[in-house]
């Protein structure tokens, strides 16, 4: 990372692999990443790939941008590792699902990149954290000596924002996020604590955040959201400056919790307009009226901010509410619940047992949510906050 706060964002219309590709390579020529800086070095791709959603959900990175960036490593003589480490059990069946239905099975036999099935993990300290001291990593990531942080620009329920650092909870395995969720249930900690991992994989490797942001997911994203063209792709040394310029991308300034985290540290300027631009102004590139998810409100509410925490606070807060007409009972919720307050009920809806969730220790995670593979699990907002947000 080394302190730069260089972000080079160029207009990209469609998935044409062959025009993503010569993105990418004027990206990394300009950047400084030339086949003698890949010289020798372990190469990791690390792409959004949350859940099986097929490319044009916009859930996941699209396999043509992947394609593109692996077809530049090929150029430049890399045969790079693609490892994620998507939500729930991590082992090798769940990642051939997930490879093949994302699109990224093929792409990487195309192209003669690996596709990792370790599923071992490796400790990495970082006593300099400020939430965190130690990190299990899956081993590919760990072991990486550079790390192509190659994420999916998208709104998200807990975080309002998924992007370049939030796709880097993808390198600790498995079911250990949800248990991270559980350590960490205060939002300023859990952003905290993400801004941790990412500062630390960029101490102990060089990160190239790339961002798929041709087509992102507005609403209430990761994965129940609804795709939206932007039209670009970015691409930084450094994720919190990349993070910064998508947050003024989107219409979302000043209101995503892992910017303002980076910035109280020091890791991006405190403006996006204090970034070093190259290619398209960041003014050029944005989108108008991008939808946020239903868990944040754009407006807070001064009358109510005497009840912004305990009792009163989880009463007024945004709650993730399960749509039994949709519900299939498949049980991926109670699962992916990191303090397990869903239940399947006893009571069968033409004959299938519906989720129920125990709002009175729910931590509004939203990681049922996130994870349904049915879109049966919405975020409603408070009556009260509803009505007068809208005034």
């Amino acid at each position: 990372m080394e302190g730069s706060q260089t972000v080079f964002i160029s207009k990209c219309e469609s998935y044409a692999e062959d025009t993503v590709s010569e993105i990418v390579r004027r990206h990394f020529d300009a950047l400084g990443y030339d086949r003698s800086f890949f010289e020798g070095k372990r190469v990791v791709v690390k792409p959004n790939l949350v859940m099986k959603k097929a490319p044009d959900a916009a859930a996941t990175t699209h396999p043509a941008v992947l394609g593109a960036v692996l077809s530049v490593l090929r150029e430049y003589g890399v045969t790079p590792i693609i490892a994620e480490s998507p939500g729930g059990i991590y082992n090798r069946q769940r990642l051939e699902g997930i490879y093949r239905t994302c699109g990224i099975e093929s792409v990487a036999s195309r192209y003669g990149a690996v596709l990792n099935f370790d599923t071992s993990a490796v400790q990495m300290p970082f006593p300099e954290g400020k939430k965190v001291k130690m990190f299990h990593v899956i081993a590919p990531v760990a072991e990486a000596d550079v790390l192509i942080d190659l994420c999916k620009l998208k709104s998200h329920s807990l975080t309002k924002m998924s992007a370049a650092v939030k796709n880097l909870f993808g390198v600790i395995p498995g079911i250990e996020k949800f248990e991270m969720h559980a350590s960490y249930p205060d939002y300023g900690d859990f952003g905290a604590m993400l801004c941790d991992l990412c500062e630390m994989l960029c101490r102990t490797k060089t990160v190239i955040a790339v961002t798929d942001a041709i087509v992102g997911m507005e609403g209430n994203g990761p994965t129940a959201g609804t795709p939206r063209k932007i039209g670009a792709v970015l691409t930084s040394p450094n994720p919190f400056a990349c993070d910064l310029a998508c947050e003024k991308l989107l219409g979302f300034e000043g209101t995503v919790p892992l910017v303002k985290e980076a910035k109280s540290r020091g890791l991006c300027p405190d403006r996006a307009e204090a970034l070093k631009i190259l290619g398209t102004p960041i003014a050029g590139a944005a989108v108008p009226d991008f939808k946020a998810p239903d868990s944040a409100e754009r407006k807070a509410p001064s009358a109510l901010t005497f009840f912004s925490s305990g009792t009163f606070g989880r009463f007024f807060m945004p709650r993730p509410v399960v749509i039994k007409d949709k519900c299939r009972g498949c049980g991926e919720c109670v699962a992916s619940c990191p303090k397990h307050t869903i239940e399947l009920s006893a009571e069968k809806k033409n004959g299938t047992r519906t989720a129920h969730i125990r709002h009175a220790s729910c931590i509004r995670c939203y990681c049922c949510q996130e994870l349904c593979p049915f879109g049966a699990v919405k975020v409603k907002k408070n009556v009260i906050l509803k009505i007068i947000s809208s005034i």
